[in-house]
């Protein structure tokens, strides 16, 4: 996930098309985007969080493609996406490539769900899209959601980092790296699997993969944060608010705080679960969002 060097890691054994759905890009100024479209009916869109890629979404996007039409979508630099060197890789960066999507598939009445840094960039994609048309966006959903000004977990302070994160990405192998961010994700670790560790590793591995992370990690927090929060008040969609309770790198108190700042917003925490609900446990997580959907 992050500290990936150049070392060579083996292609994961697993079909993200069997779950995920038909693989597909979208050219954004020139950077080819990826992402994997599943299902008939409204439209839900998946972020993933820093770090992460579609993958994160395995569990979720099958069950919610039985009644939706779902795109889970590679961040730019992250996945399968393309990973330029130009330096734009702030929340607001990733937000008008979202916004640009909606536009160009025409989806209206879309439910954007966002992960970690995928919660900060659905938050700013609806900001940004209801300035010219408020009704493509429908309701939001957000896990573990970045949007508040906290203390960072250390992996954050390690890619923003250029000397420890060089030194790291040759003396800490992807695999090493990636299960070691798990561990801190996860609050049950035997939870986590090889597969996972395996998969995450050989993304994190990718040409310009860990320089898409170090660009990302410095710019994660956006410079007008405080405006932004001041602008949840103004969000007029329902908002479901998913937290595990154990969660290490962004606390529970920032989900409190969603739940206080957004008006029409539903807070429920998942007890003994950590940072990604998505994976750790996707059944409480999907139960979730298929009863918020069919309010």
């Amino acid at each position: 996930m992050i500290l990936a060097g150049c070392a060579h890691v083996p292609a994961p054994t697993v079909s993200l098309e069997q779950s995920l759905g038909q693989q597909k890009t979208f050219d954004y100024q020139g950077v080819r985007i990826n992402y994997f479209e599943a299902g008939q009916g409204p439209p839900i869109i998946l972020l993933h969080g820093f770090g992460g890629c579609s993958y994160s979404w395995r569990f979720l996007a099958p069950a919610l493609a039985q009644d939706h039409r779902v795109f889970a979508v590679d961040l730019k630099g992250y996945g399968l996406s393309d990973k330029p060197e130009d330096g734009k890789y702030a929340v607001s960066d990733q937000a008008d490539m979202v916004t640009a999507f909606i536009r160009s598939q025409d989806l209206h009445d879309v439910v954007i769900m966002g992960h970690s840094m995928g919660g900060g960039v659905t938050l700013m994609t609806y900001l940004k899209v209801r300035e010219d048309q408020p009704a493509r966006i429908k309701s939001l959903v957000l896990v573990d959601s970045a949007g508040y000004p906290q203390k960072m977990p250390w992996f954050i302070w390690l890619a923003k980092a250029p000397v420890l994160g060089s030194v790291g990405g040759k003396l800490v192998s992807p695999r090493f790296a990636a299960a070691l961010v798990l561990k801190k994700c996860y609050y049950y670790d035997d939870k986590i699997t090889e597969e996972q560790i395996d998969t995450y590793a050989y993304y994190g591995s990718l040409p310009g993969a860990r320089e898409a992370v170090v660009q990302t990690a410095k710019q994660i927090v956006p410079d007008d944060i405080d405006a932004l929060v001041a602008q949840y008040k103004t969000i007029s969609v329902p908002v479901l608010v998913i937290w595990g309770e154990e969660d290490e790198v962004v606390p529970l108190s920032v989900g409190k705080n969603f739940k206080r700042d957004i008006p029409n917003s539903e807070l429920v925490i998942l007890p003994k679960c950590g940072h990604m609900p998505p994976e750790e446990e996707p059944a409480a997580t999907t139960r979730l969002v298929k009863e918020f959907l069919r309010k």
